[in-house]
């Protein structure tokens, strides 16, 4: 898989998450707001993937 090279791996997660997007993590919220946001993205998609039938 390629990685992200110039943004880091938290904000890169939430901006393609669709949760917020580039111009608003650098500008909007805060880094608290951003952690916030990548725990909503991940509580998702364990839920998904447990409703979803996978383990």
């Amino acid at each position: 898989m390629i990685e992200y090279t110039n943004i880091s791996i938290t904000i890169a997660s939430v901006v393609s998450s669709k949760l917020a997007t580039l111009y608003e993590c650098q500008t909007v919220y805060c880094l608290e707001d951003v952690y916030d946001l990548l725990e909503i993205a991940s509580v998702d998609n364990h839920n998904t993937k447990i409703l979803s039938g996978g383990d």
